[in-house]
């Protein structure tokens, strides 16, 4: 049996409706409950306590409102598939070195040839 959660009811004004709907239609959320799941799990992320862990394999950044827009704007217009995506690609790029990167891909072209090669 598959666990559906805990069914909650709650009351929202007309505008507060139309908000959501609008956001929805130009975010591509398909439902309301996806929405309002996602608005729970962003806003308990947004106020986190500095320093909360809030995974053993991640960190919590806090960045400026015109750089989560920017980050958006990148997400939305195809620039960049994440924020989250787009900020780990540049921690690696500053983290790994150029030619440890380049030895990484020419050691993983070479092998994806030779299995090709056994095909």
């Amino acid at each position: 049996m598959v666990d559906d959660g805990t069914k909650i009811t709650i009351r929202v004004s007309n505008e507060d409706i139309q908000l959501m709907e609008d956001f929805m239609s130009d975010n591509g959320i398909e439902n309301r409950s996806d929405f309002i799941r996602d608005a729970i799990r962003g806003y308990i992320a947004n106020n986190r306590t500095p320093g909360e862990i809030v995974d053993e394999n991640a960190i919590l950044v806090h960045l400026s409102p015109v750089v989560l827009q920017t980050l958006e704007n990148m997400s939305r217009d195809g620039t960049a598939y994440s924020a989250e995506d787009y900020i780990r690609q540049l921690v690696n790029a500053d983290i790994i070195p150029r030619d440890a990167l380049e030895d990484s891909k020419a050691r993983s072209f070479k092998a994806a040839q030779q299995s090709f090669r056994d095909l």
